[in-house]
């Protein structure tokens, strides 16, 4: 096999091997530390993609310079079989992931056709909403590169003004917060965890975060706007046919996500909006990990170069 293949094969594996490995440190800091006990929507969605982020930096920033420093230049070098099946893990969660973007993809056109056309254009909450003819009870941001705002006539017909100018509000603000792409992000990320209930989970939190961290943008400490952010919910939430077609992934949808919970929230003082530093220090670590990695060149590639060797 010659060099090019063979370094392919060696960067694959290794990212297989890592992001299985951060995956499963993921899983027991899970249990046994606060390091992941976290609910504002940004640290959850720093936890979830961690492993393939961190299995991206091992392999481009410490394993690719360490086996090119040390990996001695020959035509051809046969590959043991660990290499092949780690890097068929890699292939396959690669595969995976495109196929759950494609499918989300695919999901949001239907969505969109299913809205129907634009029957007229409304302005609340400074912007511009597009209101639909269709039987779906929607009020979302729809779209990834240019997102925009589609509510259907019969939510607007229920909603009385300030209602409406709340869900546009609420909407804005998943706009704002580019909702639309961490959720493409979340769905297609290449790691085992998105074939384990725990990954599931993970990005079921960072929805109702997400949707949590809406409302307190939309309304602020104004209790009025609350209450109407609610009575909205409310609404809304009740239109919805217990048998309807499933909204696509990467939707964010006014009234989908916990709108009990929701409610009591809006029915209570705001909390406090709290400061987080993980993401700063995840990324303290990223940068400083390839340095401190630089002595350790000559064992990674003796580690790596086992790998390859074993059993050819």
């Amino acid at each position: 096999m010659n060099s090019a293949a063979t370094l392919l094969l060696v960067l694959l594996a290794v990212y297989g091997v890592a992001a299985v490995g951060l995956v499963g440190l993921l899983l027991v800091a899970q249990r046994t530390c606060r390091f992941v006990q976290v609910t504002a929507a940004n640290d959850l969605l720093v936890v979830r993609v961690t492993p393939m982020f961190g299995a991206t930096l091992l392999t481009l920033a410490i394993a690719l310079p360490a086996f090119l420093s040390y990996e001695p230049r020959v035509a051809h070098e046969p590959v043991g079989p660990i290499v092949f099946m780690l890097a068929g893990l890699t292939i396959a969660m690669l595969g995976d992931a495109l196929r759950r973007a494609l499918k989300a993809r695919a999901a949001a056109r239907a969505f969109v056709s299913r809205c129907g056309l634009v029957c007229s254009e409304v302005s609340a909450s400074r912007k511009d909403v597009q209101i639909v003819e269709t039987v779906e009870p929607i009020a979302a941001v729809i779209g990834l590169a240019r997102p925009r705002i589609v509510a259907a006539r019969r939510v607007f017909d229920a909603c009385s003004a300030d209602e409406f100018h709340e869900v546009v509000a609420h909407e804005s603000a998943h706009m704002a917060a580019r909702d639309n792409l961490k959720m493409l992000l979340l769905v297609a990320t290449p790691d085992p965890l998105a074939w384990l209930p725990a990954g599931r989970r993970l990005v079921r939190r960072w929805r109702a975060a997400a949707e949590f961290e809406a409302d307190d943008r939309a309304t602020g400490a104004d209790p009025l706007r609350r209450l109407s952010l609610a009575s909205a919910l409310i609404k809304v939430a009740r239109m919805a046919a217990p048998n309807a077609v499933p909204y696509p992934s990467i939707a964010m949808r006014v009234a989908e996500d916990d709108v009990p919970g929701r409610v009591r929230r809006l029915m209570s003082p705001p909390e406090a909006p709290r400061r987080s530093l993980l993401a700063i220090r995840l990324v303290c670590i990223a940068l400083l990990a390839p340095i401190l990695a630089v002595p350790l060149y000559a064992p990674i590639h003796e580690i790596i170069e086992s790998v390859v060797t074993f059993g050819r």
